[in-house]
């Protein structure tokens, strides 16, 4: 890949690498590092200039990747956990509420035609 990013365009293919590492579990920062072609050190400063860690991208990636999924009543809860990386559903739900404050199962059926997650209207106002 193209070391010539721009903050946003860094993060934004930051983003793509973690969604499609995540099916095979929690993606280490040196295999997206590596994916993107930069060293971890880079992206560690990178991230910190946007004001959060890597731990904290992959969770918001993680979280904005589940509101997504959670509104297609097709993909089975089961299987968001999955694309996830989580080993188990109920390791998935317990973060998930953590995030939005509700789990799954009832942030699908609140807001199942809503373009954009609670948490994140949440913290927009709030935070």
């Amino acid at each position: 890949m193209n070391r010539g990013f721009t903050r946003q365009g860094l993060l934004s293919a930051m983003q793509q690498v973690i969604i499609d590492l995540l099916p095979n579990g929690y993606p280490l920062i040196t295999s997206t590092a590596a994916r993107i072609g930069i060293s971890v050190r880079t992206m560690q400063r990178r991230l910190a200039e946007s004001g959060v860690n890597y731990s904290e991208f992959v969770a918001q990636v993680r979280f904005a990747q589940a509101c997504r999924d959670l509104k297609n009543p097709q993909i089975p809860l089961g299987k968001v956990s999955v694309r996830l990386g989580y080993r188990d559903p109920s390791s998935f739900s317990r973060a998930f509420a953590r995030w939005a404050g509700m789990p799954p199962r009832q942030y699908r059926q609140q807001e199942a035609g809503s373009s954009e997650c609670v948490a994140e209207t949440r913290r927009r106002y709030h935070d």
